[in-house]
Order: structure tokens, then C-alpha cells, then sequence
């Protein structure tokens, strides 16, 4: 009947709309090598990250470990030209301070798709 094909056609768009693209985890960007530091100096140094496809990285940094009033850096690419691997210089960080870090990749296709 009409009515019956009309629930069932408002069910089944109900459940595509509740599965939503980003609950996926195998389209995420993958972290390959762990995120590295180095050249520290008094108020910066580079932190650099391998992806497991091309994508964005995005770092946040932030002085406490709880990462309130975190600083989001803007992104950079990770391409085949450099093996997926981006490397961002952090600048004028708090001297005297412990910096805390993450790092994660946005796809670049679907930017609403990042990684954990």
C-alpha cells in the first residue's frame, strides 16, 4: 500500500541520515610513525608527522596538558612529493613553559574527515 511504502521509504532515509559519513573510521588518515620534535629552541621548534594518505596536517598547542585555550596552527599538506610526511615550524611559544602538542590528519578530499 502507499502508506506502507511511505513509512518504509521514511525509515530507511532515517537510518542513512543517522549512519553519518564521518563515523568511518577506515576513511580517517592514519598516523603512520608517530609524531617526532626537534630543534627546540627558546621559543619554538618543529614538530613533523607521516600520514598514510594525502591530507592535511593540524596541530594545536597549547601550556597546560589539559589543552584549554589550545592555539589550532593552520594546516599544511601531506603529499606524495614528501611520502605523506609534513613538517611544521612552531614559533613564538611561551619560554620557560612545558608545550604540549597534538597532532592529527585531515583528509583532503573530504576535509570533514580527520583522524584521531
Amino acid at each position: 500500500t502507499r502508506r506502507r511504502f511511505l513509512s518504509t521509504t521514511a525509515a530507511a532515509g532515517v537510518g542513512v541520515i543517522a549512519m553519518p559519513y564521518l563515523s568511518r573510521a577506515a576513511d580517517r588518515p592514519v598516523i603512520t610513525h608517530g609524531v617526532q620534535s626537534g630543534d627546540v629552541g627558546i621559543d619554538g621548534g618543529v614538530v613533523w608527522a607521516r600520514a598514510d594518505r594525502p591530507s592535511q596536517m593540524m596541530v594545536e598547542v597549547a601550556t597546560t596538558e589539559s589543552f584549554k585555550d589550545a592555539r589550532a596552527l593552520p594546516p599544511i599538506t601531506a603529499l606524495p612529493e614528501s611520502d605523506f610526511t609534513a613538517k611544521m615550524l612552531l614559533e613564538n611559544l611561551p619560554s620557560g613553559q612545558d608545550i604540549f602538542y597534538r597532532v592529527r590528519f585531515r583528509d583532503l578530499a573530504h576535509i570533514d574527515i580527520a583522524g584521531e
